[in-house]
């Protein structure tokens, strides 16, 4: 009799401290979720952060406030205020980004060379509604191939090659480029520089037609 009362004594014992630990689990858990739900996410304001490799040099810059790019040691202004990712080499040369542009608002997606300055590649989306994907060969803006789309000269496949347009589909109607707001610009330009410099500056957009038609004689 008295070795069973101890062994059903041992069993209580036993169930107590089993119950004990489940309540303690429990009460973990609850707060644990309760905790869980109260956490809200951490927020972080920054004007910048760089990405750095092992050497010390900036890959990856991200910035409200970008600044203008440097090539071989010089700097190069964008034109306007820009924002968002900056890609650079491992030389710390930028080589591209996804960035938007202030005042103009366009936002662009830029592949640069190495060792001249403007986009090799560059796909941007205008505040309008317009679209262009340029492809050239830096600098040198007289070889460049462009698929545009925009509301005032409708899509088009534009090619120019050494400083001439080689190609461009579909024709676009002399009467119209006269009163676009592009014809305008390209006139506006004439106060400042050659007829010949506005005349590159519009075969890198429009046949060579309507830019003959545009500028006049």
């Amino acid at each position: 009799m008295s070795e069973r009362l101890i062994a059903s004594e041992r069993r209580i014992h036993l169930l107590i401290v089993l119950n004990i630990a489940v309540l303690l689990a429990l009460a973990v858990a609850s707060c644990r979720t309760t905790a869980a739900k109260d956490t809200k996410p951490q927020i972080l304001t920054l004007s910048e952060i760089d990405i750095v490799d092992a050497h010390g040099v900036i890959r990856a810059r991200l910035g409200g406030d970008l600044p203008d790019a440097v090539l071989n040691g010089k700097r190069v202004p964008r034109g306007q205020k820009a924002s968002g990712l900056l890609l650079y080499d491992d030389t710390g040369q930028e080589r591209g980004g996804y960035i938007t542009f202030a005042p103009g608002r366009q936002v662009a997606l830029t592949l640069d060379a190495r060792d001249r300055p403007g986009q090799v590649a560059m796909l941007v989306a205008d505040p309008d509604g317009a679209s262009a994907l340029t492809l050239s060969n830096g600098n040198n803006r007289n070889d460049l191939i462009e698929l545009r789309n925009d509301e005032e000269l409708g899509p088009s496949v534009h090619v120019m090659q050494n400083n001439r347009v080689a190609f461009h589909q579909p024709p676009q109607a002399i009467d119209r480029i006269e009163k676009t707001e592009m014809c305008t610009e390209m006139r506006g330009a004439l106060k400042s520089m050659t007829r010949d410099q506005v005349l590159t500056i519009c075969r890198q957009r429009a046949s060579e037609e309507a830019c003959q038609a545009c500028l006049g004689q």
